[in-house]
C-alpha cells in the first residue's frame, strides 16, 4: 500500500509539474461553459432584437398600397432599401432582408392572380437571416386577412375556413425547465473530461518511457498492480478535479449570460452540481484508466497522443445517438458509457429526477471498465517496460 502511495504521490507532483497538462485542464475546465453559454446569448438576443426591431426594408412599396397599410397597423416602420441592398448585404452593411414587391402587384392580386413575393438576403449574413422569420410571419397575416376579406366580398364567411381550432396542452410538470439551448452543455463537460485526464495519461505512460524513466521505476519492488492503480489514481485526481472545475464554473457562468430568456432558462444551482457530481466522477476516473490503457501500447509521446484523440472524437458522436432514436429513449441507453451521463445530466437541466437505478447502473458500468483496463495495465506494465 505504501508503494502504491509512493506512485500516486510522484505522478501527481510530476502532473502538476507539466504545464501543458495544467493548461489544458484550467482552460477547458473553466473557460469552456462560460464561453458557449456568452455565445448562445449573444446569438439569442440577436435573434430577439430581429423580432423586436419592427421595421421591414422595401423595394417597390407604392405597387402595394394595401400591404403598406397592413404592415403599419401592425405596428412596424416601413424603410426604403437602398438600390445597392446586394451588395450591402453582402458587405453585411444592412442587417435584414429585402422585401421586393414587383410591378402591378395591387392590380393582380385584386383580380384574384397570383402574385409572388421576394425576400432578398444573403446567407451568410446571419444577422439579415435571424430578420426572415418575422418578415415572413407578417406576410403570412397578410395573406390571410387578404383572402378573408375576398371570402366576404363573395358572400362566405370566413369562418368557414376556421371550423376547427387547435390549441397546445403542455405535459410538463410546473417545476420542469426548459434547456433547449443548453442541451450541448453536457457534451462539454464530457469533452472536458476526456481532454482534462489525456495529457496526464499520456505523460505517465508513454512520456516516461520516451524518456527512459519509466525503467528505474520498474526496478522497485513493486507489482504491476501497484504500479497501475497509483498511475491510475494520480491521473483520475487530474480528470475528477477537472470534472469539479468544469461544473462550479457553471455559477460565475451564470454572471456572462446576456439574454433574459436563456438565464431563465438556465438555473443552475448548487444541488443540479451534486447531480452532475455523482454522475461524472466515476465516469472520469474509468476513462483515465482507459487513456493509461492506450498510452501503454504507444512507443511515443506523439502516437499516444494520436490514439488518445480518437476517444475524443468518439465522445460526441456518442452524444448525439438520441437524434437516431427520436421519442422515448430505448432502455439500452444506461447501459452505454457517455450516452448514459449524457442522459443524466439533460435530465438535471430540464429539473427532472434521474432515477436511481440509472445512477447504479452508470456506476456499475464505469466501475467495471475501470478494473479490466487497470488489469490490462497491470499485466502488461513489466513487458512493456522490457520490451
Amino acid at each position: 500500500m505504501n508503494a502504491m502511495f509512493a506512485i500516486f504521490r510522484k505522478e501527481i507532483k510530476d502532473a502538476l509539474r507539466d504545464r501543458r497538462t495544467l493548461l489544458v485542464a484550467l482552460l477547458g475546465s473553466l473557460l469552456g461553459v462560460p464561453l458557449i453559454l456568452f455565445i448562445f446569448s449573444v446569438v439569442l438576443s440577436q435573434v430577439e432584437s430581429q423580432e423586436e426591431k419592427r421595421s421591414v426594408l422595401v423595394v417597390g412599396m407604392q405597387h402595394a398600397p394595401a400591404l403598406e397599410n397592413f404592415i403599419l397597423r401592425q405596428g412596424y416602420q416601413i424603410k426604403q432599401a437602398p438600390s445597392d441592398y446586394e451588395a450591402k448585404s453582402r458587405n453585411k452593411e444592412i442587417d435584414q432582408p429585402v422585401l421586393l414587391i414587383p410591378e402591378h402587384f395591387q392590380e393582380k392580386l385584386s383580380a384574384g392572380e397570383k402574385v409572388t413575393l421576394v425576400i432578398a438576403y444573403d446567407t451568410s449574413n446571419r444577422q439579415a437571416e435571424f430578420g426572415l422569420r418575422p418578415l415572413k410571419r407578417i406576410l403570412d397575416g397578410y395573406s390571410q386577412e387578404n383572402a378573408s376579406l375576398s371570402l366576404m366580398m363573395r358572400g362566405v364567411s370566413p369562418e368557414i375556413l376556421q371550423l376547427m381550432e387547435v390549441k397546445e396542452r403542455h405535459l410538463q410538470s410546473a417545476d420542469e425547465r426548459k434547456a433547449t439551448i443548453t442541451t450541448m452543455l453536457p457534451m462539454m463537460v464530457l469533452m472536458a473530461i476526456v481532454l482534462g485526464g489525456m495529457y496526464a495519461a499520456i505523460d505517465t505512460t508513454a512520456g516516461e518511457r520516451e524518456r527512459g524513466s519509466l525503467e528505474p521505476l520498474m526496478m522497485n519492488p513493486v507489482s504491476g498492480w501497484q504500479l497501475a492503480v497509483g498511475k491510475w489514481g494520480a491521473v483520475a485526481a487530474v480528470s475528477m478535479g477537472v470534472v469539479v472545475l468544469t461544473i462550479f464554473s457553471f455559477f460565475p457562468s451564470q454572471w456572462l449570460i446576456r439574454n433574459e430568456t436563456l438565464r431563465a432558462e438556465f438555473q443552475f444551482g448548487i444541488h443540479d452540481a451534486l447531480g452532475f457530481l455523482w454522475v461524472l466522477l466515476p465516469l472520469a476516473a474509468s476513462l483515465a484508466a482507459i487513456q493509461i490503457a492506450i498510452a501503454l501500447d504507444c512507443k511515443g509521446y506523439k502516437e499516444a497522443q494520436v490514439r488518445n484523440q480518437m476517444i475524443s472524437m468518439f465522445v460526441p458522436m456518442i452524444t448525439l445517438m438520441p437524434i437516431i432514436f427520436p421519442g422515448r429513449e430505448p432502455a439500452w441507453f444506461q447501459w452505454v458509457p457517455v450516452l448514459a451521463q449524457n442522459q443524466m445530466m439533460n435530465q438535471v437541466l430540464k429539473g427532472e429526477a434521474v432515477s436511481m437505478v440509472a445512477v447504479t447502473t452508470a456506476l456499475l458500468v464505469c466501475a467495471g471498465m475501470t478494473v479490466v483496463s487497470l488489469a490490462y495495465v497491470a499485466q502488461k506494465m513489466r513487458r512493456v517496460v522490457m520490451g
